[in-house]
């Protein structure tokens, strides 16, 4: 068996809890043939004078002169790619580590399947002081399958779902050199990077061994405490992450993520792509105001307008009833939140309420003693005309 060079990134910030325990995980590898790039992005602790701790000719050390955010993202990435000499690229988490055989069961894996450009294997949760929790992410991930194919995986990140370990990942170095990393994007990265390689046709594989181990801790972004905190932080992030989507060049793929479109037998043309995705994320995308934008740039321009019109019956109308009925689904949904939480509230005895079901059946009360009968036909449903 050949033994091809790997490069592992490891970015840090302020990690000195747990970054010499991830070190000494890549150290401690049966697989010798490794290069380590450790990237500093301004830590303020001990962190940088640990990862200059380690007398080892294989590992290689970048200093970033500013925090970036969480992970650092798209830039630190640039910054490591810069310098990797692998035939193979292994990403890690400061707070996360390898298994002993860890690299040598991803090797193995990605030269016994030439075809697959990027696999992922099965990690161990662990606590913060590195006890098993006594589950895996290939059984307990939401969303996660070892069926997934790449129409699948695609599909599901259109749905804005995260499912993939990023610190269970090896891919080919060379397929990097063939996608655009966006430097801004952070809490979103590791999505965008495989949706990237998704879009571009790149095959995806599953690797069921166990190669690493995960930890679960307070402090990390993804903890539930902070779960708000990354959302709010992601948010803007999500205007390009969509965008990536539109990077997709096989019309066969585009076809197989979303079958049950109603224009995807008129999808012939690989120019089209760009139109036929933005429609099909346009329903459900947290940010379909942008998608509206994108498609009304196409229809302004009066050729292209009249193309979509001949090739997908699709025209200025069809794109004003796809808004309104995206406002009637949202408001449905709305609707039926407001149902559940009523159904909720008058099960409830009197010691259970809450301040918020005080001050709604409050409201409620206040409602039902003024007469509002004059006021409802301006609430009356209406039909709209377009």
């Amino acid at each position: 068996m050949n033994s091809p060079l790997v490069s592992l990134f490891i970015p840090y910030y302020n990690d000195k809890t747990f970054l010499r325990v991830s070190i000494e995980s890549v150290l401690s590898q049966t697989y010798k043939n490794w290069e380590l790039i450790l990237v500093n992005h301004a830590s303020t602790d001990s962190s940088r004078e640990i990862a200059h701790s380690y007398n080892d000719s294989r590992i290689k050390h970048v200093d970033v002169s500013c925090n970036l955010g969480v992970g650092g993202g798209g830039l630190l990435m640039t910054k490591f790619l810069e310098q990797a000499k692998g035939k193979y690229v292994k990403f890690l988490c400061a707070d996360d580590m390898l298994l002993d055989d860890g690299l040598s069961i991803l090797v193995d894996y990605m030269e016994s399947h030439p075809d697959i450009d990027f696999a992922f294997g099965n990690l161990n949760y662990i606590n913060e002081n590195g006890r098993s929790l006594g589950k895996d992410f290939f059984s307990n991930r939401e969303y996660f399958s070892v069926d997934n194919t790449e129409a699948d995986c695609i599909r599901l990140y259109s749905k804005g779902y995260s499912f993939l370990p990023y610190i269970g990942s090896i891919a080919k170095r060379q397929i990097f050199n063939n996608i655009t990393i966006n430097k801004t994007i952070i809490m979103t990265f590791d999505m965008s990077l495989w949706l990237s390689l998704l879009c571009k046709g790149y095959k995806i594989g599953y690797i069921e061994q166990l190669i690493g181990n995960y930890r679960i801790h307070k402090e990390q972004a993804s903890a539930i405490q902070k779960r708000r905190q990354a959302e709010m932080l992601s948010s803007h992030e999500w205007g390009i992450f969509w965008k990536i989507f539109l990077t997709i060049e096989s019309v066969d793929l585009a076809k197989e993520v979303w079958p049950e479109s109603d224009l995807a037998e008129k999808l012939t043309r690989k120019e089209d792509i760009p139109f036929f995705v933005a429609y099909m994320l346009f329903d459900f995308w947290i940010i379909s105001q942008e998608i509206y934008a994108y498609i009304a740039s196409l229809l302004d321009d009066d050729c292209k307008r009249q193309y979509l019109i001949e090739t997908f019956g699709f025209g200025v109308r069809e794109l004003r009833k796809a808004c309104l009925n995206k406002l009637q689904t949202n408001n449905s949904a709305k609707m039926n939140s407001l149902k559940k939480y009523k159904t909720k509230l008058y099960m409830k005895g009197v010691k259970d309420l809450n301040l918020l079901d005080m001050i709604y059946l409050a409201f409620r009360k206040f409602i039902n003693l003024i007469t509002l009968r004059p006021l409802f036909k301006l609430f009356k449903k209406k039909n709209y005309s377009l």
